[in-house]
């Protein structure tokens, strides 16, 4: 009898051990994965507040050093600084990035390269890829580098939230679009050809045809004030048939009756269904995406009766 209440005794102690052990584990290594020069701060942490950096980019600070997040049309482009802001030279580094845009769940990785310039260094990693089917859209990157100088060959872990810019072609269409009507004809825009643009002083406003650039110049007050406002409204019985079709917020990605709505707007001659009025903002500032994401979802919105 003694013997087995040992035995019960040994097996319970040798079990706490075990558990502290494990726990001692466990805080080891997550004191392992922290980032260089910091001992309560995750190396894969957002970095801070970020500002403008030299090239134009996202400027962050994060840890021991900066780095300088860059998304353009044609790639992505990271600099990284020391805590003086002197750029560290990056060609012995391998950068990973992983894209998740807003609305979509999907994620896109691209491997990121040292730009070897002259004296064999480098200031920046670099990748060309074709964003420009996503621009005006923002993105999330979590980037992850190895090599960097003081960091032992361990993984610098971090993430930026940045907006890929539109090109110029891109911005032309959405306002375009966004206009939807000359202001002078009453007209659609484009059904007489090409709209053209007509600049007074710091405004644009686009008309049908040359007939009309003359009428937008003698009178550029009353022609200006007609371009289109952001107005939302609820939707009514009327619209039931279109929220049938419709289903989703395109903003979103919820059903239109999600948050109070549906709500609707009108957006270059179409009345799109909104599941808030805030979604509004979002769509009329890039139109072309959300229109092109209802498109590849089948939905054709309604035009203006």
């Amino acid at each position: 009898m003694m013997m087995r209440i040992t035995s019960v005794a040994m097996l319970t102690w040798i079990a706490l051990v075990a558990t502290a052990c494990a726990q001692h584990d466990h805080q080891h290594h997550q004191r392992h994965v922290m980032s260089p020069g910091s001992g309560t701060k995750p190396i894969d942490s957002k970095p801070e507040t970020a500002k403008a950096g030299p090239h134009g980019g996202s400027l962050q600070q994060l840890e021991t050093m900066q780095v300088e997040s860059i998304v353009a049309p044609g790639g992505l482009r990271l600099f990284v600084y020391n805590r003086q802001g002197q750029p560290l030279d990056l060609r012995n580094v391998k950068g990973l990035a992983m894209l998740t845009v807003e609305g979509d769940r999907k994620r896109y990785r691209y491997d990121l390269f040292p730009e070897i310039a002259k004296g064999n260094s480098a200031a920046s990693l670099a990748v060309a890829v074709d964003l420009s089917r996503i621009g005006g859209r923002n993105v999330e990157l979590a980037y992850q580098l190895v090599g960097l100088p003081g960091t032992e060959r361990r993984p610098t872990k971090f993430a930026a939230s940045l907006k890929v810019p539109m090109t110029d072609g891109q911005q032309v269409a959405t306002a375009i679009e966004t206009q939807g009507v000359c202001p002078v004809s009453g007209q659609p825009l484009g059904k007489m050809g090409k709209p053209i643009a007509v600049t007074v002083g710091n405004e644009t406003v686009y008309v049908c045809c040359a007939a009309c650039i003359d009428a937008v110049k003698s009178n550029p007050t009353k022609y200006f004030a007609r371009k289109p406002q952001l107005v939302v409204t609820a939707a009514t019985e009327a619209d039931a048939a279109a929220i049938a079709k419709q289903k989703l917020c395109p903003v979103m990605d919820e059903p239109l009756d999600a948050m109070g709505g549906p709500y609707k707007t009108v957006v270059g001659g179409h009345v799109v269904y909104l599941c808030c009025p805030g979604c509004a903002k979002k769509f009329h500032a890039t139109p072309t995406v959300y229109l092109q994401k209802l498109a590849d979802q089948g939905v054709r919105p309604p035009m203006v009766r």
